[in-house]
């Protein structure tokens, strides 16, 4: 018998990103000084202030929105159902979309979003992003995440792109047996420049390590970023 995650239904809330929900590390109507923002996405039940604890140990070449999913999930929140059916990536593909519209609108307003940082199914949402389009963010950083498991017609545009990926994950992760970490681990070689930060000994987390991997990440990205 196996112990197999039990998953509550997911409700959609709505089509788009609640703008109101956003959690910004400048307050609304502030000027960041033309900074570049990175999204932040929230694993399953989770919320938009769960990875705000990040941001204080994150360069500060960048500005960090955290964004909320659009499912309720129990007293959360989510991006797609679980578990995932293959056959069926349409709740992902609407949050993508969702995503993608709230960066268009900041494009629109002179605002760059460059990169995101995504946990669990916000790792999985991140990839998505770049699946649909290989151009729509510099960078990503997916923790304890996973390509959707199927493939996309932008997957081919993806691998010639090949944006540069970190992937941290945990060793003793109960959602990832060994066949899955390879999986991953095989998709993000062949779709991305991955860098890995893998913790023999944590689970389905982020730990202090890991933090200080994301952080150089971001300062190399921030060290490669073009000089106006």
């Amino acid at each position: 018998m196996t112990n197999a995650p039990q998953y509550a239904p997911v409700e959609l809330i709505s089509p788009s990103i609640d703008d109101d929900a956003v959690v910004r590390a400048d307050p609304p109507g502030s000027t960041p000084g033309g900074r570049p923002v990175v999204i932040l996405l929230h694993g399953l039940g989770s919320h938009e202030e769960d990875l705000t604890g990040l941001v204080p140990f994150l360069p500060a070449h960048f500005t960090y929105a955290s964004l909320r999913g659009i499912y309720r999930y129990v007293q959360g929140y989510a991006w797609f159902e679980m578990p995932v059916n293959p056959e069926n990536p349409e709740a992902l593909q609407s949050s993508a979309a969702a995503v993608e519209t709230w960066i268009a609108d900041q494009v629109a307003q002179g605002v760059r979003v460059v990169g995101a940082i995504g946990f669990s199914q916000g790792g999985a949402l991140a990839l998505q992003l770049l699946r649909r389009d290989p151009h729509a963010l510099e960078w990503i950083v997916q923790l304890s995440g996973f390509p959707f498991p199927a493939p996309m017609p932008g997957d081919a545009a993806l691998a010639e792109v090949s944006p540069p990926a970190l992937w941290g994950h945990g060793g003793i992760d109960p959602h990832f047996g060994p066949e899955r970490e390879d999986a991953v681990r095989a998709f993000m070689r062949e779709h991305t420049r991955m860098e890995e930060e893998r913790r023999p000994h944590l689970g389905h987390a982020v730990d202090e390590v890991e933090l200080r991997a994301i952080a150089a990440f971001l300062q190399r990205r921030a060290e490669d970023a073009p000089k106006h």
